[in-house]
């Protein structure tokens, strides 16, 4: 039994193939939407500099503030509003980026059900499996945030405690703090893991049996305890995937990056050469932004068409997985080439 974990390489290597070959431009256009919610979308961030935003609470920006013709009084005050509009601004900011974020995990916790029944069927769908499983999804979403919760706890019980108790930070403290922070990273560690197997294997026992988080949970661990050996195997073997498809799809997305740079070329020198002779001015810049944009966004799309065929083998990688662990609960012992 613990030989599952490899054994599913290979049924999940042809499920996939014959699921993607021949090309159909629907299924693939779906595949690629679910690789965006379910993590094979690119991802563009920015740093945020908040010691800048914060400037005006700063010592330095008071003696500015004194020195003006204006009361002692009124500059504080004025120092006071100022401080408060940027710390308002970035409360706001954080919140709507918090939102968002919350918002795609959720969006992807139910896609997760979207794609364990299109595998599954071998016709992928979205928005008929999305209004069937929204309700499992959204029960998924908030046991992955306790999972992250406990994580994140971890970590900031002992800071919290540290700083409410004003402790001051010496040699001693530091040294004691070690085996805190190993602990933390154990407790993440486990959380992460949890996570990974919630995806991976609960989420099929939810599909197959119409059971909610925990119940699946108990339904699956039976098998989790039965052949432990097995899945810490699939773990690894998964990462090493996860690894190795990471650096073929960087590779793959570079070649790609610069074909699909091919037509954006000549117009990015014109304009270049446009703005050097001073032809254009603020139009020039706003088309060369734009130009950058678009190109942006064509690489992105390139991405996810990139990403389809990874999020489907590993989708299908943790269905053979649990059918040969668990056969009460395979979901593709239809797709199996050798029928076991």
């Amino acid at each position: 039994m613990s030989s599952f974990a490899l054994d599913a390489l290979d049924d999940a290597r042809e499920a996939t193939a014959s699921l993607l070959l021949p090309v159909d431009r629907r299924r693939w256009l779906r595949l690629a939407l679910l690789a965006f919610f379910l993590g094979g979308g690119t991802a563009v961030g920015g740093n945020v500099n908040l010691s800048t935003q914060l400037q005006p609470l700063s010592d330095a920006s008071l003696p500015r503030l004194v020195t003006a013709d204006v009361a002692p009084g009124a500059a504080v005050v004025e120092a006071v509003v100022a401080s408060g509009g940027a710390v308002v601004a970035l409360l706001v900011a954080a919140g709507g980026l918090a939102a968002a974020a919350a918002l795609y995990v959720l969006l992807g916790s139910i896609m997760e059900f979207v794609l364990v029944e299109g595998v599954r069927s071998r016709s992928i769908r979205v928005r008929e499996p999305f209004r069937a499983h929204a309700g499992d999804g959204l029960r998924l979403f908030a046991f992955r945030v306790a999972l992250a919760a406990v994580a994140l706890a971890g970590f900031a019980v002992p800071l919290g405690a540290a700083f409410l108790a004003d402790v001051a930070v010496t040699s001693a403290l530091a040294l004691l703090a070690i085996p805190a922070l190993l602990l933390a990273g154990a407790v993440a560690l486990v959380a992460a893991l949890a996570d990974r197997l919630t995806v991976d294997f609960v989420v099929p026992a939810m599909v197959a049996e119409d059971r909610g988080v925990v119940s699946a949970w108990r339904r699956f661990a039976p098998a989790l305890r039965a052949s432990w050996k097995g899945f810490a195997l699939y773990l690894l073997v998964r990462y090493a995937l996860f690894v190795g498809a990471g650096v073929a799809v960087w590779f793959v997305l570079l070649l790609s990056g610069l074909l699909v740079a091919l037509p954006f070329v000549p117009v990015a020198v014109g304009l270049n050469a446009a703005l050097a002779a001073g032809a254009l001015g603020f139009a020039g810049w706003a088309a060369l932004g734009l130009l950058a944009a678009l190109y942006a966004l064509a690489v992105a799309v390139v991405a996810l068409f990139v990403q389809a065929p990874v999020v489907t083998y590993f989708r299908y990688y943790s269905l053979f997985a649990l059918g040969r662990a668990d056969p009460t609960l395979d979901l593709v012992s239809h797709l199996r080439g050798d029928g076991s």
